[in-house]
């Protein structure tokens, strides 16, 4: 059995940091990580070029039963701490609009920085090497708990201090399979169940096929089926012919997933030109009805509504697209205009954990120390990461969570023997 200072299971963004954190003051650390290499989910963040923190903080980026507990945590070690950081491994910054990216515009540049730094520590990285439990050791004389042992698929461990950083289940393709769960609630840890989030919304209505392809700014808005507002975003929104997606959507499914998950029935509201009031598009709508230089319903919403969104537009309102645009009733204006203002959508599930870009759900906050991530439960262990019950917005917070709770855990690991 090979014997170990600080055990790190898990070698994603999380992992790395705690790695690189605890190097600073312990020089007896095992990284295990099941890929072929370390950091390989960071690979497909920012569409590429790797949005690893946003300059925008807020309390409500920061998304869980305890949002809270984030925020603490980023006091500690945040955005400015992040960016500073990067810059001394040579990773510049390029901000547009709060988010920021490295210079060279490719997250592949920070994920080869972060390894070239984690490899020049004195942390043995064991890749290919997933971790299938772990287990308290007892003293054999005083009876009190005295490290762990770790089993992987390959060997046995033991190790003073324990960091749990393997992910959540979202991206299974980059090594996010959700063992970590199982292994926390081996060592007393609850863990609220793992749902998709930043992810699509599916739906089953009949205009599927016609609005795929459409893109527009719009509004989504995620309710309760009691009516209550669960959360509202806008932006790009895109229809699938699946359903439907985009940024602002993302931001909404995890409430859509944790609502599905009760056995409720949520559903949303968008809003394709919330620019206009539905008084101004009726009196418009109106207007060109009234031009003979439209002849059909079509024609209509040329300039104004993207075709193939007009399209299912008018089938969810039960006009015929070649229908003449002067047969239009009033009654039926008055329709377009408020399914235009408050298109009503219920989604029948959200994208799985394969489409998803982060998981919502995980080890309960309560039962950690967000100064120090440690366990309260179990003296020794720490969290970081995804695999906790904190999921970022979009806009690199999901990777600032990484970047805090793993420096946070590192260097809390290392002081702990001190």
């Amino acid at each position: 059995m090979e014997s170990t200072g600080i055990f790190i299971a898990g070698g994603g963004a999380a992992g790395i940091m705690a790695a690189l954190a605890a190097s600073k003051k312990c020089g007896d650390i095992i990284v295990a990580e099941k890929m072929p290499q370390p950091g390989r989910k960071i690979l497909a963040t920012g569409n590429g070029r790797c949005n690893y923190t946003n300059y925008y903080q807020s309390e409500e980026c920061y998304r869980g039963n305890d949002s809270k507990f984030a925020w603490d945590a980023l006091q500690k070690f945040g955005c400015k701490e992040t960016v500073e950081l990067f810059k001394s491994y040579g990773i510049m910054p390029y901000e547009k609009d709060g988010y920021i990216y490295p210079l060279s515009g490719q997250a592949l540049s920070v994920r080869n920085i972060l390894e070239r730094q984690l490899r020049n520590t004195a942390a043995d990285i064991h890749t290919d090497e997933k971790v299938i439990k772990a287990q308290v050791r007892l003293n054999k004389k005083t009876g009190k708990q005295d490290g762990f042992i770790i089993e992987t698929d390959k060997n046995r461990y033991y190790a003073s201090r324990l960091i749990i950083a393997t992910g959540g289940k979202a991206g299974a393709a980059h090594g996010s399979d959700g063992s970590g769960y199982k292994i926390a609630k081996s060592l007393g840890h609850t863990v609220i169940h793992p749902l998709p989030a930043l992810t699509s919304c599916i739906l089953n209505e009949k205009y599927l096929k016609e609005w795929a392809g459409a893109r527009t700014k719009g509004t989504v808005k995620a309710y309760k089926r009691n009516g209550r507002l669960l959360c509202k975003d806008s932006g790009e929104l895109q229809f699938v012919a699946s359903g439907i997606s985009g940024i602002p959507v993302f931001q909404v499914s995890r409430y859509i997933s944790s609502e599905l998950y009760k056995g409720s029935r949520p559903y949303l509201i968008i809003d394709i030109m919330p620019a206009y009031s539905t008084e101004e598009i009726i009196k418009e709508l109106k207007r060109r009805r009234a031009d003979p230089a439209n002849s059909s319903t079509g024609d209509i919403f040329e300039g104004i509504i993207n075709n193939r969104l007009a399209q299912a537009l008018l089938k969810k309102c039960g006009i015929a697209a070649k229908s003449r645009a002067s047969g239009i009733t009033d009654s039926g204006i008055v329709k377009i205009a408020g399914t235009i203002k408050e298109w009503h959508l219920v989604p029948k599930a959200t994208g799985g954990f394969d489409k998803a870009q982060v998981t919502c759900g995980g080890v309960k906050t309560s039962e950690i120390n967000p100064g120090t991530m440690e366990s309260k439960l179990c003296r020794g262990l720490y969290f970081a990461g995804e695999i906790t019950d904190i999921d970022g917005i979009c806009g690199g917070y999901n990777l600032q969570w990484a970047w805090t709770s793993g420096y946070i855990a590192g260097s809390s690991a290392a002081n702990s023997f001190h």
